[in-house]
């Protein structure tokens, strides 16, 4: 637990680190504690670790909080590790693809050396793993390499994930399938419109499967869509959420995005949107919408439900898809 939460205070640059900061850094090295009532206490029993090996140095006891359960240090300082101690950079037996290491950061070198030295090892031919597991075997940290990446890349786009067999594992899509193999897939954001849908396909089979898209939890889905296509056997996706401006900007903005990298788009579930716009339950609409046509998604939708919607929306209504329930589906598809 001490040795994240050091590698992380040391990239601060700063020598002398308030609490809040202090907070801050431990969350992010401990994510699965950030709501935890213990997070100060471990937050401390760390420090004091810390401060026991002569990594930082406690503040007297004027420089304690007054109150709480622990009374917590206001700052801690960073012990700056002795000259003799300082690496020859240059003596280090960098691979090829680590020659940007003079590009670097002083603060940013071990962990390059620490992928070098992984590389030289490794030599030849990786095969790709989920990133958690290599950064566990670089760094004997599975969310380090995590909290380095930006995208697929490390070090501000110097590095890929790929020249180290790392990927991100996409967010798992859940879906309920049915013997449809061919049909297309729908997508509902919803949890309770998922229920209904894949309970009423089992009967209907117009679909190969329900899929769960969990609101924006779907955006960040990646390749995971990809993968329920080809289990499914299905032949495209289609989605269907509320009629609002954040419901139809989530599937717009994840189809442009699939369409950038060459892959299938997602279109809208146009009979069951369609059903919405003229019989659906309309709700007010708390934020105001100022959009044209090509704002919010409108652009998204089929041509024809474009007006409507736009028109839905300039009125200040929402339509919740919860309208198309498992009675009218059963009733009316």
């Amino acid at each position: 637990m001490s040795e994240r939460l050091i590698t992380l205070l040391r990239e601060t640059r700063n020598k002398r680190i308030p609490l809040e900061a202090l907070r801050r850094c431990f969350r992010n090295a401990h994510p699965e504690l950030s709501d935890s009532p213990e997070c100060d206490r471990l937050l401390l029993e760390a420090l004091q670790g810390l401060a026991a090996g002569g990594q930082v140095s406690l503040p007297a006891e004027g420089s304690w909080e007054r109150f709480g359960n622990p009374r917590m240090p206001k700052w801690i300082s960073l012990v700056v590790a002795p000259v003799s101690s300082v690496v020859d950079w240059r003596a280090v037996p960098w691979v090829p693809e680590m020659g940007f290491w003079v590009e670097l950061q002083p603060r940013q070198l071990d962990a390059a050396r620490a992928i070098n030295d992984f590389l030289l090892r490794r030599r030849g031919k990786l095969v790709p793993v989920p990133l958690n597991e290599r950064s566990l075997e670089i760094f004997g940290d599975e969310k380090r390499l995590a909290a380095m990446a930006t995208g697929e890349s490390l070090f501000g786009g110097k590095l890929s994930l790929a020249a180290i067999g790392a990927f991100h594992v996409a967010t798992p899509l859940p879906y309920r399938a049915a013997p449809a193999s061919g049909k297309p897939l729908l997508i509902v954001e919803n949890h309770h419109s998922y229920w209904s849908f894949g309970e009423w396909n089992l009967r209907n089979r117009q679909f190969a499967a329900v899929v769960y898209g969990s609101g924006n939890e779907f955006a960040k889905s990646g390749i995971a869509l990809d993968q329920v296509l080809s289990e499914t056997g299905a032949n495209v996706a289609e989605y269907l959420g509320d009629l609002d401006p954040a419901g139809l900007a989530i599937p717009a903005g994840f189809s442009a995005k699939r369409r950038g990298l060459g892959l299938s788009e997602v279109r809208p579930a146009e009979r069951f949107y369609s059903w919405l716009l003229e019989q659906g339950v309309r709700q007010r609409r708390i934020e105001r919408y100022a959009g044209g046509p090509d704002t919010a998604g409108i652009a998204w939708l089929p041509e024809r439900l474009r007006v409507p919607a736009r028109e839905l929306f300039e009125a200040g209504f929402r339509i919740p898809q919860e309208s198309l329930g498992y009675e009218i589906l059963l009733r009316a598809f």
